[in-house]
């Protein structure tokens, strides 16, 4: 053991690893993409196709009450529609397309079925159009579909240049790599919203080359390498200087929060171009170095990892998301979601001994909790089966961090617990 590990704080140990190989690579079109009709298992769309149904690219195949849309990301057939395990354990309809040779759907034609005119419809109805705006839901335990006209004028927008997962790159390089793109987009979102203040995070090394790159367009904020203060949920009520309680979205309060990822998608629907493909970092074992990649919506963590030609270890793990957030899947057949922003592979030495799991009372968890919740306590609750005790608790404010889990001895599933309240209670709403 290193002397240093003795003396730190456990949580300042979660391992950040090296920098990712430049450049993003784009990966071939799937034979099949598998899309979920769901805003994290949230807000259900309803599909726009049927079975046998020939889409092209681009082309709406769902739509949510409000009319936040979901496209096909390759042309082809419609094979079927069915209920799928999503990343999340999200139990949700999904559309099935074989690839086939169909003829992209072009913007004019997107538009023209969408029956809008691009100099005459609101920016509203083409970021919906483009798949590009959330469905905007409150955290905690109403997740219903709100309306965006219904909240406040927006005083704060920020733009996440850096993943929260210190695993992850895939905002950074985008960052670096459209930085032509994104002044220019920011350029139209302070026409949209001309009294709103523009925040730029990026981590502390890239803050000079940040504002000689964008200038008076943004006020741009470095961020610590330390994992715990790069975590969206603290570090946007802080710069903004706006409290945002757990339980609320930041758009209720006035502030929006895009990744860069997000809002060149933002700046492309309203070009009529929709959102249909998707960058990740790949990390983990079997990749020499962390690679960020492009690909569509909807294609298998498989497919990406046969595409890279990256072999999962017999017994490892596949995690979509970083070593912290990150969910282990059963299989590699689940889709890339929009809010899929990594996938990371472990070994099986890398994997924690089966263990009985009995809580000792240490309080590391709850320590390493960034908004102290009571975790050792709140575990324990769900695990006997008190789950109105664990939810006058207030799980909602978890940030789903992963610290918690990371410092127990006991190596308790305690984000999976919270979890299990969370899930209770929006049930009981």
């Amino acid at each position: 053991m290193n002397l240093l590990d003795l003396v730190q704080a456990p949580e300042a140990r979660v391992p950040r690893g090296p920098a990712p190989v430049p450049g993003i690579r784009e990966l071939p079109d799937p034979e099949v993409v598998i899309l979920p009709l769901e805003y994290p298992g949230q807000i259900l769309f309803s599909p726009a196709v049927a079975v046998g149904d020939t889409v092209a690219r681009h082309e709406v195949i769902g739509r949510s009450e409000r009319g936040n849309c979901v496209h096909a990301s390759i042309g082809g057939t419609v094979r079927e529609i069915r209920t799928i395990w999503s990343a999340r354990s999200h139990h949700v309809p999904a559309v099935v397309i074989e690839r086939g040779d169909v003829p992209e759907l072009t913007s004019a034609e997107l538009m023209a079925r969408e029956d809008l005119v691009p100099d005459r419809a609101t920016r509203l109805e083409m970021l919906r159009a483009g798949g590009a705006i959330s469905p905007w839901t409150t955290p905690g335990r109403d997740h219903r579909e709100g309306d965006v006209a219904e909240y406040p004028e927006m005083t704060h927008i920020v733009i996440k240049g850096l993943n929260e997962e210190p695993l992850l790159h895939n905002f950074e390089v985008l960052l670096r790599e459209h930085a032509d793109t994104l002044a220019d987009g920011i350029k139209r979102l302070h026409e949209f919203q001309p009294k709103a203040r523009i925040h730029l995070t990026v981590r502390r090394g890239l803050v000079g080359w940040a504002r000689e790159r964008f200038g008076d367009l943004v006020e741009v904020v470095g961020l610590s390498t330390a994992y715990r203060h790069r975590l969206e949920r603290l570090v946007v009520p802080r710069i903004c200087g706006v409290d945002v309680p757990h339980n609320a979205a930041f758009r209720a309060r006035g502030v929006a929060v895009l990744s860069t990822e997000y809002a060149l998608a933002a700046i492309a629907a309203l070009d009529g171009r929709p959102f249909t493909s998707k960058t990740l970092t790949v990390t983990g074992v079997g990749v020499d170095e962390p690679v960020v990649v492009r690909t569509r919506i909807g294609a298998r963590v498989g497919d990406v990892l046969e595409a890279l030609g990256v072999t999962v270890p017999t017994h490892g793990r596949v995690s979509i998301g970083g070593s912290m957030m990150g969910l282990a899947l059963a299989d590699l057949e689940t889709p890339i979601d929009k809010f899929s922003h990594g996938i990371f592979l472990q070994e099986p030495a890398d994997l924690p001994v089966e263990r009985n799991l009995v809580c000792i009372n240490c309080g590391r968890c709850t320590r390493a909790c960034p908004v102290r919740l009571q975790v050792h306590l709140l575990g324990r609750s769900v695990e006997f089966d008190q789950l109105d005790t664990a939810l006058a608790m207030q799980p909602e404010a978890c940030l789903e961090c992963g610290l918690c889990a990371f410092v127990c001895p006991s190596h308790r599933p305690l984000v999976q617990l919270v979890r299990i309240a969370k899930r209770y209670g929006r049930s009981e709403a």
